[in-house]
């Protein structure tokens, strides 16, 4: 629909359905209102259409984040007609006109004012078309239906679409709870990264609670430059004080040439204001927050050796600075040490 009141004079309207801007499903039944691009209207046809499935085929689609979480990530896709491609992550801005969620999340993550996971899932029933709030949900589905620990327990919650009460999510959080201190890392490092471009393949990060304690051993690792966050595998004891070191060389892009770079990165091109392939740090705390935002993650630059001190248990993952989008054309990697400093 261009314009709703030649539809509602008609009676197509069903008069159940109350006022909105975009799309809404009741039953079997979609109405949609045309968009500024025939991509977000094909966007609002699929979430709606999700609703409505969900709705046939579970009597519920549960409460609002993984109810609009899932018909987000369901319709966020790729081509039209017969070569539509659901679930899809734009590469680009230009490919999803209008549609505006990685924007928000952008924006949010330069204030430094992302939410938990906990405040996601505890949305309020009416979201009122909230576009920043349907990203984050979206987010939220993304995340625990990319890892194979946690695809099961959204699968088996949504044939309990029924119930939209907060024992729905309970019992999510319930069956998570083993590995929610791993949850919690890795929304907030997927939120730090997520971008046009992202990658699952190149960005799930591996981080698991039952990983050993380090024992102040030195562990030696290759970094690869074609992936995202990369774990040392264990986590790292409160007040140790130790040292990353690291050398060889990498592919970091390919333009006329291979450009080469070892861990100081290369000044004639910087991307989130730090020289391209620089190996970088983060420690990502085991404990939880209870505030509604997440603290900023601390990133640090490793170049050829840093030593730093961890203040709480933590897991350290490292990386080889470079756009989210252009890790695809990166290859080789750096050889790290890490090492107890007494």
């Amino acid at each position: 629909m261009q314009d709703k009141t030649p539809f509602l004079r008609a009676g197509l309207i069903d008069p159940r359905v109350p006022d909105f801007k975009q799309g809404y499903a009741l039953g079997n039944s979609l109405w949609i209102v045309k968009q500024p691009s025939d991509y977000y209207t094909r966007h609002l046809l699929l979430h709606e259409g999700v609703h409505s499935l969900a709705f046939d085929q579970f009597g519920g689609a549960g409460p609002s984040w993984f109810m609009e979480g899932t018909a987000e990530l369901l319709s966020t896709h790729s081509g039209s007609a017969a070569t539509t491609e659901i679930n899809q992550l734009p590469a680009d801005r230009e490919s999803v006109p209008y549609w505006g969620r990685l924007k928000l999340i952008r924006q949010r993550r330069d204030e430094g004012k992302i939410p938990t996971l906990e405040t996601v899932m505890r949305y309020p029933a009416n979201l009122n078309g909230d576009a920043e709030r349907y990203a984050w949900c979206w987010a939220a589905a993304m995340l625990l239906s990319e890892y194979d620990e946690y695809r099961d327990v959204i699968v088996t919650a949504a044939r309990s679409g029924r119930d939209s009460s907060s024992n729905f999510t309970r019992q999510i959080y319930q069956r998570l709870l083993p590995e929610w201190p791993a949850v919690i890392a890795r929304w907030r490092l997927m939120c730090h990264e997520l971008d046009y471009g992202f990658d699952w393949e190149r960005e799930r990060v591996d981080l698991a609670v039952d990983q050993p304690q380090w024992n102040g051993q030195p562990i030696s690792r290759d970094i690869a430059a074609a992936k995202g966050w990369q774990s040392l595998g264990v986590r790292l004891p409160a007040g140790i004080r130790f040292k990353i070191s690291a050398q060889g060389r990498c592919v970091i892009a390919k333009r006329d040439k291979d450009w080469q770079s070892e861990a100081n990165g290369v000044t004639i091109e910087y991307v989130n204001g730090r020289p391209l392939g620089q190996l970088i740090a983060c420690l990502v705390p085991l404990r939880q927050t209870s505030q509604p935002l997440c603290e900023p993650l601390e990133i640090v630059s490793v170049k050829d050796e840093i030593e730093l001190q961890t203040t709480a248990e933590s897991w350290l993952v490292l990386q080889i600075n470079d756009d989210v989008a252009q890790r695809a054309d990166n290859s080789g990697s750096y050889a790290i040490e890490l090492s107890r400093v007494n």
